[in-house]
């Protein structure tokens, strides 16, 4: 039976509030969190244009809020090899059996999450890590929209302090957004309805933003590391499931 438009609307509000808390919190899960729900309400395509806007929104806010803890260097590095394995995973989607990959993705980010919740997680990768970590979570990018596990990978192992990750992985989104906004805009989905949501989808967002943005205020550095291992074994758990 299908939803009446006002409940519809208001379950996307609490999905975009929620998720958002999250990804004000930490930089990251905004989409693994909004996304599926928002596919139940609107289908896959809006959904996936809508969420990633959204999460652009606040990937800028982020940015600009904690512009003094970017670090140039590392952000032009993860930003040069996702472009690369966007591009391989845009072409990967069309000729390879994507039911194969997704579990095994799956399984390592669930293995990657619980390694760093019960173990020390490393100081830093080495570059024979990191390289394939940071294409890996391009290619996976490219064809899912979800690479931002192997990115926090990365990004955990990099930057210490919350301050310094969140930062950095706003940036990123702030950036690799732009590409799935073209391809969006390219395929029509900026249309009334996407733009009647996105205006209903605001009051929760800016809600959103500001306690996520007073929760990590609040919150030690330990816990932190927690609470992003834990998103990273839910969202590996999820893409098994």
């Amino acid at each position: 039976m299908a939803l009446p438009e006002t409940i519809k609307i208001i379950l996307f509000m609490i999905a975009v509030f929620i998720s958002n808390i999250v990804q004000a919190l930490t930089g990251f899960a905004g989409v693994m969190l909004s996304i599926p729900p928002t596919i139940l309400l609107y289908g896959p395509d809006m959904a996936k244009a809508l969420i990633n806007f959204i999460c652009w929104l606040v990937g800028v806010v982020l940015m600009w809020q904690n512009r003094k803890y970017i670090v140039p260097r590392e952000w032009l590095k993860i930003i040069v090899f996702m472009l690369v394995g966007m591009g391989l995973g845009i072409h990967l989607y069309t000729v390879i059996n994507t039911g194969i990959l997704v579990p095994f993705y799956g399984a390592v980010i669930i293995a990657a999450a619980l390694k760093n919740l019960f173990f020390k997680p490393p100081d830093h990768l080495s570059a024979w890590i990191a390289i394939p970590v940071l294409l890996g979570a391009g290619i996976i990018h490219g064809m899912f929209a979800s690479g931002g596990a192997l990115l926090v990978i990365y990004l955990a192992a990099t930057f210490k302090d919350k301050k310094y990750f969140r930062a950095n992985v706003a940036a990123v989104w702030t950036v690799l957004n732009l590409v799935l906004m073209g391809s969006d805009y390219e395929k029509g989905l900026f249309n009334q309805e996407f733009f009647e949501l996105l205006g209903y989808s605001l009051i929760p967002l800016i809600a959103a933003v500001y306690l996520g943005n007073k929760a990590h205020d609040k919150i030690n550095q330990k816990t932190f590391n927690y609470i992003t291992y834990g998103l990273l074994l839910l969202s590996g758990s999820m893409i098994i499931i």
